[in-house]
């Protein structure tokens, strides 16, 4: 009788890979529960997936080899020594047998090939590791349960939504909402308050009797639930679900729930599951605001890619008032886009590093407001924060830049003289930038911009511009005048006289007599 207590009749697996398609993938290739298996979670990483067993007690783990914080060896190793009854399972790509081997080694019972990967050689192969486990008596459940029906079709894994009656049995009523909450949740002492959410998410489900629901957890982390009502509770449900968040909201500041567009058909709703960003919105972008609806979403701006060649060529430019209005009207759309969190946080600071990395002035100075910037980005909690710092940030950098440049325009201007004084010699780029302690590309690039041709030209021009004063002088044979301009090459000399005067130094002569 104990051992009958003992005894399980699904078989419970987790997807570990840092690929959402890959595990989105795997969880929707067969109908699992039909099979006896239950795909009980997913996680991105390693770390991730030790949190998760001891809550999920998986059987069968499928996991990736590499994956960032920590990789599939790393964990395959944790796993085999604190949890040895779990069998692990690789998923692995051609081009990493190596690993593979070393996970066998170090506990893995098997692995896959990713590339190659479909339902009928995964079933195989799940099915002879679930084998070797203990205790382990699958069950096939005839029938999915309608939330797991309902999963798939909303995913885009099923074309039709079948069960009708059964659906319209459990939803009865006309009106259908999406409603989306996230559950992954740490107050301010790191404490998971995921399982608090799902619990005062249940009270509240349960509290509105006119309301009826299905729900699904999406990765683990994403509660979706299906509101049915009539059409005269529209405003009334609407009422209550804002009150439910602004409770929620003494729990963490930074939870977002979204509604979905009211349809008069369960189908419809896949509308809204598909809308991109529907299921990740952010509080981010809504301070002190708990719900938002889809209707928002839609009005947001699309993101263009970011010019990055126009920037940097303005900032090795040194052109730092046109690389920063580029930047600021790429973080601006980037904000009404409501580009995510952590790609805004990243790109804000990948341009900030790229816009003081060339200068050579006052670097001291910069890093120091760079890396008070950086730190403050990252700890903003709100795009209102985080556009105060960045604004600061950039002013305080904008200010420096031009200090710098207008101590730099000084140092060009003796430059420029010592090329009037010095012509005659043999001048070249490097050497000046190592007299004057300038980089080789900056030189370079002002050359370009202010003379409108690079520093060989800049130099022939002033050489021919002496040698049409000594043409004039009979004294002097052209040779003569050649060698005393610079050019030791006479009929080099002609050539460059020719192409910047229009024509020969003694044609030239001849017509200034």
């Amino acid at each position: 009788m104990e051992k009958e207590k003992k005894m399980e009749s699904s078989c419970k697996i987790m997807i570990v890979d840092d690929e959402f398609i890959m595990r989105q993938g795997i969880r929707f290739m067969m109908r699992w529960e039909e099979e006896g298996y239950e795909i009980v979670g997913e996680a991105s990483n390693g770390k991730e997936a030790l949190d998760l067993i001891p809550s999920l007690e998986p059987h069968i783990i499928l996991c990736d080899i590499a994956m960032p914080v920590m990789s599939g060896l790393d964990f395959i190793k944790v796993v085999s020594r604190e949890y040895p009854e779990i069998k692990t399972v690789v998923l692995s790509s051609y081009d990493n047998f190596e690993y593979v081997r070393e996970a066998l080694l170090n506990g893995a019972v098997d692995y896959v090939l990713k590339p190659t990967l479909n339902s009928e050689e995964l079933l195989k192969l799940v099915r002879k590791v679930s084998q070797k486990i203990p205790d382990l008596q699958l069950k096939k459940k005839t029938v999915s349960g309608l939330d797991k029906m309902l999963e798939r079709y909303l995913a885009g894994y099923e074309h039709e939504l079948k069960g009708a009656d059964e659906f319209l049995r459990v939803l009865p009523h006309s009106c259908y909402r999406l409603f989306v909450l996230p559950l992954r949740c740490r107050d301010s002492s790191g404490v998971d308050m995921s399982p608090v959410l799902y619990e005062k998410t249940e009270e509240f489900l349960n509290s509105i009797p006119y309301c009826k629901y299905l729900r699904f957890l999406l990765r683990r982390e994403t509660l979706c639930i299906i509101l049915n009502y009539g059409v005269r509770d529209e405003d009334r449900l609407i009422e209550d679900l804002h009150a439910f968040m602004e409770q929620i909201g003494l729990i963490s500041e930074r939870i977002l729930g979204t509604l979905g567009f009211q349809y008069k058909k369960l189908e419809d709703l896949k509308k809204d599951f598909q809308t991109p960003g529907f299921l990740e919105r952010e509080s981010f972008y809504y301070k002190g605001v708990h719900l938002c609806s889809i209707r928002e979403i839609s009005e947001e701006e699309s993101l263009e890619k970011f010019d990055f060649r126009k920037f940097a060529s303005a900032v090795v430019s040194h052109k730092y008032n046109e690389a920063i209005g580029i930047f600021r009207v790429y973080i601006e759309k980037a904000v009404n886009s409501q580009l995510p969190e952590f790609k805004l946080k990243n790109q804000t600071k990948n341009l900030l590093y790229n816009l003081i990395g060339d200068s050579e002035e006052r670097v001291q100075e910069l890093e120091e407001i760079s890396r008070e910037a950086f730190d403050k980005i990252e700890k903003s909690s709100c795009c209102e924060e985080f556009l105060e710092v960045y604004e600061e940030m950039l002013d305080r950098i904008e200010t420096v830049l031009e200090t710098t440049e207008e101590d730099q325009n000084v140092y060009l201007g003796k430059i420029l003289d010592y090329i009037q004084k010095h012509y005659t010699e043999e001048l070249n780029l490097q050497n000046l930038a190592e007299e004057f302690n300038f980089s080789y590309s900056y030189l370079s690039a002002y050359f370009n911009q202010h003379a409108c041709e690079g520093f060989s030209e800049y130099l022939n021009k002033i050489r021919i511009q002496k040698a049409c004063e000594f043409l004039k002088d009979s004294r002097y044979s052209i040779a003569q005048v050649s060698s005393v301009v610079g050019y030791s090459d006479h009929s080099y000399f002609c050539r460059v006289f020719k192409k910047i005067a229009g024509k020969t130094p003694s044609a030239y002569r001849r017509d200034s007599r």
